[in-house]
């Protein structure tokens, strides 16, 4: 992590603005700005300083070492880490059922032969392996949002709720993007075929979300005076 990313948390993790911070620092708030946007950089007696104001260390203003440094950079990544891995099971779910309906199709009152027989095996196992891996989607997604609701309750300060609806905005538009441009092409299965999983996907994040907001609000209660 950068100094001016560093600076920002800090400033944002104290629950201080640019203002106040200038203010007990003795700068003017363009420069706190400059500082955290990494236009200038501030020398090593104003680092030691905003240390101080934010009540961290020296070594927590250079390399984002502080625990709860360590933890906002969790919940910036692990909501977005556990997207792509649903993302990416649902991404192979797609291209193999596009697949199996373009290779490995059958006319309508075709006998079944010696011949065809071995075909249409390989294709009920391949369609069990599309049921599999739509399994495993909402499996993730489950579990995923399961540990990281237990985590929120435990998270000092919680992340924005801002942050757990990026999530889930980037998760839906993410499932439309892996399962429609496959079900277009399609000649065979339809559109719900492809987007079924997407129920069980969403509903953990979306209950992750409510949850989310929902501990927002009780924590904003007992914070006011």
């Amino acid at each position: 992590m950068t100094i001016s990313q560093n600076l920002k948390d800090l400033r944002r993790l104290s629950g201080m603005t640019q203002e106040q911070v200038a203010r007990q620092v003795g700068l003017t708030r363009q420069a706190i700005s400059s500082y955290e946007s990494g236009r200038t950089q501030p020398d090593l007696d104003t680092l030691a300083r905003l240390a101080e104001v934010y009540g961290a260390e020296i070594t927590d203003v250079l390399y984002g070492a502080g625990p709860r440094q360590k933890a906002l950079r969790f919940w910036r990544r692990a909501p977005f880490f556990l997207a792509a891995a649903v993302l990416t099971v649902m991404l192979l779910r797609s291209a193999l059922l596009l697949g199996l309906n373009t290779v490995l199709t059958f006319p309508d009152g075709m006998a079944v032969t010696e011949a065809v027989r071995p075909l249409m095996e390989r294709r009920f196992a391949l369609l069990d392996m599309v049921q599999l891996l739509g399994g495993l989607a909402e499996t993730v997604s489950l579990i995923g949002c399961l540990v990281l609701g237990v985590l929120l309750f435990f998270a000092k300060p919680l992340p924005p709720v801002r942050r757990g609806l990026l999530f889930f905005l980037t998760l839906a538009a993410g499932l439309l993007l892996m399962t429609i441009p496959f079900a277009a092409l399609d000649r065979v299965y339809q559109i719900a075929d492809y987007l079924w999983p997407g129920l069980g996907i969403l509903l953990p994040a979306a209950l992750l979300l409510l949850w989310w907001g929902a501990l927002a609000l009780v924590r904003r209660k007992r914070e006011r005076p």
